[in-house]
């Protein structure tokens, strides 16, 4: 089972540099991965959550945390791929994947922040219909030398496009959500499955869907990887909740441990935690007594 360490740009941090510092500790600790989280303008719970504090650009944390490590993996939990060009941002990740020799994973979705899709002037209820499209349009951009791709949307041909990604064909594309919608992406261009905030036993219901679904896409199931995302809090009194029915680690160390292998159990192989506070401090000792206190028991 991987730990991975969700670097919390999305949390009000004001210095972005203590953010590369925390992944430079994740990786220290010995954490497989490191994540960012993306929304543009502080839309409902964001702006709840961070009133005027900042929320750093995902991808640029995401290179300046690259290059200041050697060996995690840097993943995007998620990019919202209807917000963005996909020139632009497959430039954007193929560079990225050769600044940090071949580590970059491509989380995406769609998001439900509708006030920040009114203010992108991008049509909400056209997300999934983009969303499929960029991924498409990507993979023609990383894979041919010279692109074309007609789409709804999106439109390429005639010109090269490089750098292509170092990673081949291209970095691991991991599709987050659960609606039908969302499984049907994943069994279409998906490398992974990358949720969040499901209970072990609901990944175990899920999973034969995703896989019947790979199956009749010609694709094989047993290549896809299953990833969460999960909030981390260490609390002393005991959960009365079974470790199946949990949807976040909260809880004692030997409970937290007990969480993570039941995501195991369920076909998960990395867990990415979350700690949702600003404070630096409390997301040192919280890391470090995950990875020193727990992870040895996985």
């Amino acid at each position: 089972m991987h730990i991975g360490y969700n670097i919390p740009s999305n949390q009000g941090v004001e210095d972005p540099n203590d953010l590369v510092s925390l992944a430079v500790l994740a990786e220290k600790l010995g954490c497989h991965s490191v994540w960012v989280s993306e929304h543009l303008f502080h839309s409902a719970y964001v702006a709840e959550r961070l009133g005027d504090r900042p929320y750093h650009d995902p991808l640029t944390i995401l290179t300046a945390a690259g290059c200041a490590t050697e060996r995690v993996r840097l993943g995007t939990s998620v990019l919202v791929l209807p917000w963005h060009e996909p020139p632009r941002l497959g430039k954007s990740i193929a560079t990225l994947d050769h600044l940090s020799r071949g580590r970059v994973d491509l989380g995406v979705g769609v998001a439900t922040t509708r006030d920040e899709f009114e203010n992108l002037g991008v049509d909400f209820r056209s997300r999934g219909r983009r969303t499929n499209e960029v991924l498409g349009a990507l993979q023609a951009l990383w894979t041919q030398d010279v692109p074309s791709f007609q789409g709804e949307f999106y439109r390429y041909e005639g010109l090269k496009f490089s750098p292509k990604p170092l990673q081949k064909p291209y970095p691991p594309i991991l599709v987050g959500g659960t609606s039908e919608a969302a499984l049907r992406r994943t069994a279409r261009f998906g490398d992974g499955w990358h949720t969040q905030r499901l209970t072990p036993a609901q990944v175990r219901e899920t999973l034969p869907r995703i896989r019947a679904l790979l199956k009749e896409a010609g694709r094989d199931p047993e290549r896809l990887r299953v990833s969460i995302a999960l909030g981390l809090k260490f609390v002393d009194t005991p959960s009365d909740i079974p470790a199946t029915e949990r949807n976040t680690l909260r809880g004692t160390e030997d409970e937290v441990a007990e969480t993570i292998r039941a995501y195991r159990d369920a076909g998960v192989e990395e867990v990415v935690i979350t700690i949702a506070t600003s404070n630096l401090r409390a997301h040192e000792e919280s890391l470090t007594r995950l990875m020193r206190n727990v992870a040895p028991r996985l």
